[in-house]
């Protein structure tokens, strides 16, 4: 046999110098291991096995994810990702997906005669469940209309009692209701429509009683038959054109619905503007009524998922993103959850507040934290945090909540890092007015 020179020569497998080998020779023997093995070649651990060349890869700047989108293989490793079990300790588990979430669920549902809440999985020992259904970034409506469950996939309940449509539909339902607005579903059009259309029927999505009569709302959405854009296109010209001499027809797109605010300025020529004063549970009062339908299932996961916390606390949103001091903390990142949170919640202060660890605060408190706020109270409320709490619980004045609890707050805080309001006040350089009472003559 002639051997080639020794520069030419490929070291046997066991012993190749991966540092000598340029970054495409590099992803060449990683398509040939993938050739060889299939996708699980590429995995991490297996990429570990190999001598020094994921050390090589990673010094290189090719680590796993850079190397799976050079060779194109992302989609595949993902996929055979998602059906790899999860070892815990010496035991092998089944993968979170979302075939698993929906088997499960179905099971749950055949046992039960219908899709039990969140709060029944977490009672029965299937908060994993609940979990991995907000980090795959599905939704409890997602679950209930792939089963198919009548009582609630395709139709919302709102805090009315009726079921609707959509989340947009009962996000507004809950604005009415919120403002003592009486409302009902939507009733057929009248057989003009069908003449002047050629359509069979058509469906208002709602009415509700304004300061002029009843109005008649249809909630236009962008694709609701899926890829039958052009139909939803076509009718949603013709019941426009007939509610055109309509003074009682009003249109709202859906995405306004889930906003207080766009739904104020889209009613107020038909309700003046009206503030929420129907609250049937104690978070109504801070979750925007828009959000009512979507939040019961997010609290009570919320409220689990913070007892899962080494110190039983709900985490920071850094914590959740994997971001900051906590970029390489240990576990998945919860970047939808963090979406809800915000979206649904007004984020992780107000969360905390809703379970009740409004102690847990995200500020880093110390002394000149503690003044500054202090003295930023006094001037934004023209009193003292101390003061403010006193009148409240007198009841002297109208007092958001929220401030009453931020005053709360900061007394707390200047007796731990200050020694007390009045040490506050005279470092802040406030001097109380304390006049003397006039002598009676």
């Amino acid at each position: 046999m002639i051997l080639k020179p020794a520069s030419e020569r490929v070291p046997p497998f066991p012993h190749v110098h991966f540092k000598d080998m340029s970054d495409e020779e590099l992803i060449d023997f990683c398509r040939g291991l993938y050739a060889k093995q299939g996708i699980t070649a590429l995995s991490y651990g297996a990429l570990r096995t190999h001598s020094t060349l994921y050390t090589t890869l990673y010094h290189r700047g090719l680590r796993q994810t850079v190397l799976l989108e050079r060779l194109g293989f992302v989609e595949e490793y993902r996929a055979w990702k998602a059906e790899q079990p999860i070892r815990h300790g010496a035991e092998l588990r089944e993968r979170w997906t979302w075939e698993r979430v929906v088997r499960e669920a179905q099971q749950a549902r055949l046992t039960q005669g219908f899709l039990p809440p969140a709060a029944w999985w977490q009672a029965n020992g299937g908060a994993s469940l609940v979990q991995a259904l907000y980090q795959l970034g599905r939704t409890w409506e997602d679950l209930r209309a792939e089963l198919g469950d009548f009582q609630s996939s395709q139709f919302v309940e709102s805090r009315s009692g009726l079921r609707w449509r959509s989340h947009a539909e009962a996000s507004l339902s809950n604005f009415l209701y919120a403002r003592g607005v009486s409302h009902r579903r939507g009733s057929r059009y009248p057989k003009e429509y069908e003449d002047q259309t050629g359509r069979a029927y058509g469906m208002y999505d709602m009415h509700f009683e304004g300061r002029l009569g009843s109005v008649d709302i249809e909630v236009w959405g962008d694709k609701p038959n899926g890829a039958d854009t052009d139909n939803y296109q076509a009718k949603r010209e013709g019941k426009e054109r007939f509610n055109t001499d309509n003074p009682s027809f009003l249109g709202i797109h859906f995405t306004d619905c889930y906003s207080e605010e766009r739904l104020a300025q889209i009613l107020e020529p038909h309700l003046g503007l009206v503030e929420p004063f129907c609250f049937d549970r104690p978070t109504d009062r801070v979750i925007p009524s828009t959000h009512w339908s979507n939040t019961d299932e997010l609290l009570e996961y919320c409220r689990v998922f913070a007892t899962t916390q080494p110190n039983g606390e709900f985490p920071t949103e850094g914590w959740l993103r994997k971001r900051g001091k906590w970029a390489d903390r240990p576990g998945p990142a919860y970047n939808t959850l963090s979406i809800y949170i915000k979206t649904w919640l007004g984020g992780v202060r107000q969360l905390r507040e809703l379970l009740g660890q409004a102690e847990v605060s995200t500020v880093k408190w110390d002394r000149e934290t503690v003044l500054e706020r202090w003295k930023v109270f006094r001037e934004t409320h023209g009193m003292t945090p101390n003061s403010m709490r006193a009148r409240a619980a007198r009841g002297q004045g109208q007092f958001e909540p929220e401030t009453v609890r931020e005053a709360g707050r900061l007394v707390s805080a200047v007796n731990k890092y200050v020694g007390g309001s009045a040490a506050a006040d005279e470092a802040t350089g406030f001097r109380p007015n304390r006049r003397k009472p006039r002598k009676l003559r």
